[in-house]
């Protein structure tokens, strides 16, 4: 699959595997009487969640484009658009667990950190994803794809 994959599918892969990783690694800890907690991604809120499922869509979306899986999007939304809503989600989530920890005089881990990299791992994946295109067609061409012959 690497061979056909092109440098957005190979970043967003690297983003997949920072973001899974990031997933189980601690976000952050507090302490609470005589005990260090460290939380990680799915402990943290509901913006751990929300990141983890922002990071197995984009795997979705990789495997769709490889014909791997089935693709359910059938071309009504574009790659690229679809990679750069779902790096927003993740780039939100990030955000806003962050905004937390910091309100909450907790200190942030090495999860937050590898977190941090898979969004912009995403966001780059969207961003070298290209436009997709179609051919100018002329409004003759288009109105006669209408008409009976």
């Amino acid at each position: 699959m690497l061979k056909r994959a092109d440098w957005s599918d190979r970043v967003a892969i690297l983003g997949v595997g920072l973001g899974t990783l990031a997933a189980y690694l601690p976000w952050y800890g507090y302490s609470a009487t005589t005990t260090q907690v460290s939380v990680n991604g799915f402990r943290a809120s509901i913006m751990g969640d929300l990141f983890f499922l922002a990071i197995a869509a984009t795997a979705l979306l990789v495997l769709m484009r490889h014909g791997l899986i089935a693709d359910v999007l059938g071309g009504r939304v574009s790659d690229r658009a679809a990679r750069l809503a779902i790096a927003g989600v993740a780039a939100v989530a990030v955000l806003i667990q962050l905004v937390l920890i910091a309100t909450g005089g907790r200190s942030a881990s090495g999860g937050m950190l590898c977190a941090v990299a898979a969004v912009a791992a995403l966001c780059a994946a969207g961003w070298m994803r290209g436009v997709d295109v179609e051919p100018r067609r002329t409004v003759r061409e288009m109105l006669g794809e209408g008409l009976p012959q």
